[in-house]
C-alpha cells in the first residue's frame, strides 16, 4: 500500500473516533444546559439569559453547538467514506440501514437544536417544518402534531425530542457500530482540546430576536439545500418525496452488491445496477452540495 493510501486510511479510522470524542463533550454539555433551558414562554429571552447571565453559559452553550456540529459533520464524512469506497457492499442490509436512519435522526437532532435556539430562523424553520408535515395528504396535521404544535407549546415537542428521546435511540441504533470505533485517552484529549478551545475564542453568534424585521431568513446549513428548492418546487415534492428517494435509493444499496459481472444475465443486470444507482447518488450529492454552497453564498 502506498503512502497515500495509508494516510487516507488512518484519517478514515481516525474521523469516527474524534466524532464519537464530540459526541460525548456533546452529551456533557447538554446536560448542563437542559437545567437551565424553559421551552415554554419567552425562549428567546431565555436563551438569552443562559448566554449572558448563567455562570459561564456562553461557554457550555457554544461547547455543545461546536461538538453537536463536529460529531453530525464527521459521521457523515464517515459515512461518505464507506459509501464512495462501496464498503456497504460487505454490510447486511439491517447494519446499513440503521447505519443510514441513525445519521439522518442525528441531522434530525442538529435541526431541533437550531429550532431551540428560538430566535427568528429558528422560529422560521420549525414553521417550515410544520408546513411541509401538514402536507401529507389524507393526514389533516396529525403527522405534524407528533413533532411540533403552533401556539405557546411550539417549541416542547422539539425540546423533548433533542434533549431526550432522539440522543438515547441514536446511542441505542450504533451501540454496535461504536463498538469498533470507540475513543480512547488520546482522541478524548484532542477532542476535548479542540472544542474547549473552540468554545473558548468562538464566541456564540447574535440571534435574531423573533419580532425583528429581516431581508432573508436562513435554515441550518444542511436545510439550506431543501430550501433552495421549496422556493422552485411544490412543498411535498421538495421536503418529502426528494429527500425521501434519496434515503430510500441509499438504503437499498446492500440489496444490490455484486461486487463484480459475472457470466449469467441476471449477474450482469446486478452489476450495473448497483453501479448505476451508486453514480446516480454521487450526481445527487453532488447536485444538493452545490445548492447549499449557492444559497450559503447568495440566500436561497
Amino acid at each position: 500500500m502506498s503512502n497515500t493510501g495509508k494516510i487516507i486510511n488512518k484519517i478514515s479510522s481516525y474521523m469516527p473516533r474524534l466524532g464519537l470524542s464530540a459526541l460525548i463533550l456533546c452529551l456533557a454539555s447538554g446536560v448542563v444546559l437542559v437545567f437551565y433551558y424553559r421551552p415554554m414562554g419567552n425562549v428567546f429571552q431565555n436563551v438569552e439569559e443562559i448566554t449572558t447571565l448563567v455562570p459561564y453559559g456562553w461557554f457550555f452553550r457554544q461547547l455543545h453547538y461546536g461538538a453537536g456540529q463536529l460529531f453530525v459533520i464527521l459521521m457523515l464524512l464517515h459515512t461518505l467514506d464507506h459509501f464512495l469506497r462501496k464498503r456497504y457492499r460487505t454490510y447486511l442490509f439491517k447494519e446499513w440501514m440503521l447505519l443510514i436512519f441513525s445519521l439522518s435522526l442525528c441531522f434530525f437532532v442538529l435541526f431541533t437544536g437550531f429550532v431551540l435556539k428560538g430566535d427568528k430562523e429558528g422560529y422560521f424553520a420549525g414553521q417550515i417544518f410544520m408546513n411541509i408535515l401538514e402536507a401529507i395528504p389524507s393526514i389533516e396535521g396529525s403527522v405534524s402534531k407528533l413533532f411540533i404544535v403552533p401556539g405557546d407549546s411550539f417549541f416542547f415537542l422539539p425540546y423533548l425530542y433533542h434533549c431526550f428521546f432522539l440522543p438515547l435511540l441514536i446511542i441505542y441504533l450504533i451501540r454496535d457500530h461504536i463498538r469498533e470505533w470507540f475513543p480512547n485517552r488520546r482522541f478524548l484529549l484532542i477532542g476535548t482540546v479542540g472544542l474547549f478551545l473552540y468554545a473558548i475564542f468562538v464566541r456564540p453568534a447574535i440571534d435574531i430576536p423573533p419580532e425583528a424585521s429581516v431581508a432573508v431568513v436562513q435554515g441550518p446549513w444542511f436545510f439550506l439545500g431543501i430550501q433552495t428548492l421549496l422556493k422552485l418546487l411544490p412543498v411535498l415534492l421538495a421536503g418529502l418525496i426528494i429527500p425521501g428517494l434519496f434515503v430510500g435509493c441509499l438504503l437499498i444499496l446492500p440489496v444490490i452488491r455484486t461486487a463484480s459481472p459475472v457470466i449469467s444475465l441476471k449477474g450482469r443486470i446486478a452489476y450495473m445496477g448497483g453501479n448505476g444507482l451508486h453514480y446516480l447518488l454521487v450526481v445527487a450529492l453532488c447536485l444538493y452540495g452545490f445548492l447549499t454552497l449557492r444559497a450559503a453564498i447568495w440566500g436561497p
